[in-house]
């Protein structure tokens, strides 16, 4: 898992029952990493990117659906941007 600096600026409270959290932490001390780092990147790797991935399929899937002038680079970027934006709306 990459570490990179940023900004945390939004906390987060998570319930585990005592065995998740115990395996969670061994998994810490294995790996030598924080447990707040683990459960930042699972959910990165795990949910943000799925989220990202799908909301680039749709996209794809309505361009490909729509007769889209291809010499025209300003108006299908134009649509693209549009797109894009309505899907992270959804």
């Amino acid at each position: 898992m990459a570490r990179t600096a940023r900004k945390y600026v939004k906390r987060v409270q998570a319930m585990f029952t005592e065995r998740q959290y115990e395996l969670l932490r061994e998994y810490a001390q294995e790996t030598d990493t924080p447990v707040g780092t683990l459960v930042r990147e699972t959910v990165e790797e795990s949910l943000i990117t799925d989220l990202e991935q799908r909301r680039k399929q749709k996209a794809l899937e309505w361009m490909a659906s729509q007769h889209l002038p291809v010499d025209d680079w300003e108006v299908v970027e134009r649509q693209i941007e549009s797109r894009w934006e309505e899907c992270g709306d959804e």
